[in-house]
């Protein structure tokens, strides 16, 4: 009999699509440190750099620092090594200082950030905003020792006119930050492939500056927005085929706004860590279902595959 995960009803947009989906299998005794091993694709996929002054580290908290998360999975990236360094938070800001909106950002290249469309482009002109935007890397606690201004960029689509596959933008800084916070490189995974989901398992992450995190429980960590939190533990669990939706990646990692434009990463068999996609919203169900992990939900988070930018990003790099 076919798990309610296979045989799903989900709302997408204004349209309804019934689907049966093969899903990745529940993975009991996986530890987040397991390296993925997918071949690397010269001319397709790209490495990433790390600077000779950050360390490399699995894990988003330094030292002994401990914490009671409650029933809230993300934990709290107060890491200052690699690939935590790279990550950032991307901010609107107004003529008197304040910052109006913020989503999250990764450095992909000496001067480039990526994040999603809806973080580039005013929904009230559907045109990129004029409003000064900011790239503030591995904030912590409210806290970046550099920023670097938006001077140019490139992005998919209209993320309220266009493709949601293509809900994606490329920033580039008045600044190589890269230099000092490194930056990711990028697998293009075949998330179709039941056997490459199944292959991944729930071995990715997502990183992201949500409005609601730090909680309550983890206020010494700064105020919700001012830390980044990091889920692990989590899958892609398909590609939406048609619809609204169609080429989106559906995945069980936490978000909440300004997670948008999260790094869906993972840590590979040489050794390095790569972007396998990017988080850009939410899913509501008809209803709830039960996830690989046991858990149940009526929600699920969607993302843009890395097939959608890669080019745009390499040709970007080598300018």
């Amino acid at each position: 009999m076919a798990s309610p995960l296979q045989n799903w009803m989900m709302v997408l947009g204004s349209g309804l699509l019934a689907a049966g989906f093969a899903l990745v299998p529940a993975v009991a005794n996986q530890d987040n440190g397991d390296a993925i091993a997918l071949p690397f694709t010269p001319g397709i996929d790209e490495t990433g750099y790390i600077p000779e002054i950050r360390a490399r580290s699995d894990q988003p908290i330094d030292g002994p620092i401990r914490a009671v998360i409650n029933d809230d999975a993300r934990r709290p990236v107060m890491s200052r090594n690699y690939p935590w360094s790279a990550i950032g938070r991307v901010d609107w800001v107004n003529p008197d200082g304040t910052v109006e909106g913020a989503c999250t950002g990764t450095l992909i290249g000496l001067d480039l950030v990526l994040t999603n469309a809806h973080c580039l482009v005013d929904e009230t002109t559907n045109q990129p905003t004029t409003q000064t935007i900011v790239f503030r890397p591995n904030m912590i606690q409210g806290r970046s020792a550099q920023e670097a201004t938006v001077i140019d960029y490139v992005y998919g689509d209209s993320p309220y006119t266009g493709r949601a596959a293509d809900d994606w933008a490329i920033l580039k800084l008045d600044q190589p930050l890269g230099e000092t916070y490194g930056y990711l490189g990028w697998r293009a995974v075949d998330f179709s492939d039941p056997n490459v989901r199944a292959g991944v398992g729930d071995r990715i992450r997502l990183v992201g500056y949500s409005g609601d995190f730090p909680t309550e429980y983890l206020s010494g960590f700064g105020e919700p927005g001012e830390t980044a939190g990091v889920s692990a533990r989590c899958a892609v669990l398909l590609i939406v085929p048609e619809g609204d939706l169609a080429e989106t990646l559906v995945h069980s990692c936490d978000t909440n706004p300004g997670a948008s434009g999260g790094p869906i990463f993972a840590l590979f068999d040489d050794g390095e860590y790569y972007l396998v996609g990017l988080h850009s919203g939410s899913i509501s169900l008809l209803e709830n279902i039960t996830l690989p992990t046991g858990e149940s939900t009526d929600v699920l988070n969607r993302g843009v595959q890395v097939s959608r930018w890669a080019a745009q990003a390499a040709a970007l790099r080598s300018r």
